[in-house]
């Protein structure tokens, strides 16, 4: 009796923790691929990763099942290589592709698709089926920006985004918008691109997570990101210098990792003259950001990037009001659940966190809109949409 060909599917993934929503939505993916794995028997699931990434270990805890190959040392030179010559001669990818070690590796193994949960130059190198997934490009609107043009980052994203998305067999996306704008800056083929909407973890529950007790005692405002100029921390703080005066006691909670000129954030702080009133946590576990949520009197997000963005989801499932900037877009996320607010004004910021401040009806209506939102948003719906996805990879061999 003939034996059907195993099904495979291989991921290449680097994100950790401190990746923020970058490393919640690769997540997410993994564990969808474990969920399919389990449904289907004869489908083999490979994760790969370069040498460096520490992440392997976890990993395994959490999915024991994977198959992990590790690109090692001598492969991820030239990876890195080959990325930074692509990168200033795109034309000459196709001719180095045979050679790029991650498609030696791909070729041995023979996938039906493979995964790029996050941008990285491997994808425009990657000459096998492969699926694309992307949340924003932001850099097209914000070019000026430290962390877009170092290293020649404006550069190399025109490259990954366009020639990325160009081989790709599918794109997927965050939003409709984010569809359009890849169509209008990139020429993506519109029937490519396929709108997964981000939601929270899939084991995350927000009846077993514990109430606890405060880390942060009084009113503040909460902002978890990652301190990049493009998140836009200046600006919230000029929205809370106009907010002293008639809230003295009001407070503005930080976390998240710092990058290069996170200096000028609280040096404009001690400018102001509202130093006593930020508290800035640094990298904050997952464990708790529940109670941070809860205990706030909202979120605010005043980032350029978007736009979609997970600490949203998780204040609409916490029951925290969400403020936040009002990004081409963002509607498909939020509908009517938060605020938004102009993110080049501190102005229309501070008037929006005013009404959370100071409007207890208004607060309540967000919190049951986050609580409708969220259960649109679920993981469930989003599993059968990946479903489908996979479904679809596979040769029309009868199955």
């Amino acid at each position: 009796m003939k034996t059907s060909k195993r099904r495979t599917i291989a991921i290449l993934s680097d994100m950790q923790p401190s990746g923020g929503g970058s490393h919640q939505w690769a997540l997410n993916i993994f564990h969808a691929l474990e969920a399919y794995r389990q449904a289907h028997r004869d489908v083999d699931v490979y994760f790969l990763h370069y040498r460096s990434y520490p992440g392997p270990n976890p990993m395994a805890k959490i999915f024991p099942d994977f198959r992990y190959v590790t690109l090692g040392p001598v492969r991820e030179l030239m990876a890195r290589l080959f990325r930074r010559f692509s990168v200033f001669f795109p034309s000459a990818m196709p001719w180095l592709a045979p050679f790029f070690p991650l498609n030696n590796v791909l070729k041995r193994l023979n996938p039906d698709l493979t995964i790029f949960p996050v941008p990285t130059m491997d994808v425009p190198l990657c000459n096998r089926r492969y699926l694309f997934c992307m949340a924003d490009i932001a850099h097209v609107y914000y070019p000026h920006f430290r962390e877009i043009r170092i290293r020649g980052g404006l550069r190399m994203r025109a490259v990954l985004f366009g020639y990325g998305a160009k081989n790709a067999w599918r794109v997927m996306l965050e939003s409709n918008e984010l569809r359009r704008e890849m169509s209008r800056h990139y020429n993506m083929d519109p029937a490519k691109g396929v709108v997964v909407y981000q939601v929270l973890p899939r084991l995350f529950s927000v009846s077993e997570v514990p109430a606890g007790e405060p880390i942060i005692t009084g009113q503040y405002l909460f902002y978890p990101a990652q301190l990049w100029e493009h998140k836009n921390h200046c600006n919230l703080l000029r929205a809370l210098s106009l907010l002293e005066d008639d809230f003295p006691d009001l407070q503005l909670v930080l976390c998240g990792t710092r990058y290069p000129g996170w200096e000028k954030i609280f040096e404009l702080a001690e400018g102001l003259g509202i130093s006593d009133k930020i508290k800035y946590l640094g990298y904050v576990p997952d464990t708790d950001m529940p109670q941070l949520y809860r205990g706030a009197v909202a979120l605010v997000m005043p980032t350029y990037f978007g736009p979609t963005n997970i600490p949203t989801l998780e204040a609409f499932a916490f029951g925290c009001p969400a403020v936040i900037s009002d990004l081409p877009g963002v509607e498909e996320q939020v509908k009517d659940a938060a605020l938004r607010f102009d993110p080049d004004s501190p102005q229309d910021m501070a008037a929006k966190l005013r009404v959370v401040l100071t409007d207890a009806a208004e607060c309540a209506r967000l919190r049951a809109a986050g609580r409708a939102r969220i259960a649109e948003l679920s993981y469930e719906n989003y599993e059968r949409e990946m479903f489908a996805i996979f479904d679809s990879a596979w040769p029309k061999t009868g199955r």
